[in-house]
């Protein structure tokens, strides 16, 4: 990538499309939360008519709705583990990125002090990397938090409405 010049302009691109994903990152978790909030209380409601023959079917169908959902919705605001062991990336590798912790933390302070002077110390590179970062955080929240969430509603409107139709087929004879 080559960039003519290096202009305030782009800096400020830059660091206002990495505060929007961090805003659309936050906008996330509060739905994962609001989700799981509102199916742990609606079990916890539901669960107390269980034993009652004209609702059983309904709480069953509608915690095994609410269970589902509560699991996206940790998935959601649950840091991705990774359990193997993480290899070292070579510096080089196109998949190295110096500005996430997950790819950096396996290296020795002083050699990661003479990559980011190599990077810093080039403007064309330091953009790079920044657009780099941007991308792969874009894709992040694209392809995991936002699905998670997306099923997560989708499984509570499901399982709302179907223990409500289940309950009104069976008590409105």
């Amino acid at each position: 990538m080559k960039i003519k010049e290096p202009r305030p302009q782009l800096d400020y691109l830059l660091q206002e499309t990495r505060r929007q994903l961090i805003d659309f990152s936050n906008m996330a978790d509060t739905k994962a939360n609001i989700l799981l909030s509102v199916s742990s209380v609606l079990i916890t409601i539901a669960l107390t008519r269980v034993n009652d023959p004209s609702w059983r079917l309904a709480v069953v169908v509608l915690s095994i709705f609410m269970l589902i959902t509560i699991t996206l919705a940790l998935l959601t605001v649950t840091p991705s583990i990774d359990i193997s062991p993480r290899k070292k990336r070579p510096l080089n590798d196109p998949e190295f990125n110096p500005l996430f912790f997950g790819n950096y933390s396996h290296m020795s302070y002083e050699e990661y002090l003479r990559h980011m002077e190599e990077i810093l110390n080039n403007p064309n590179t330091s953009y790079e990397v920044q657009l780099h970062e941007i991308y792969h955080v874009g894709v992040y929240l694209k392809h995991t938090k936002y699905n998670f969430v997306k099923y997560g509603y989708i499984f509570f409107f499901i399982g709302t409405i179907s223990s409500i139709i289940i309950y009104l087929m069976q008590n409105l004879k």
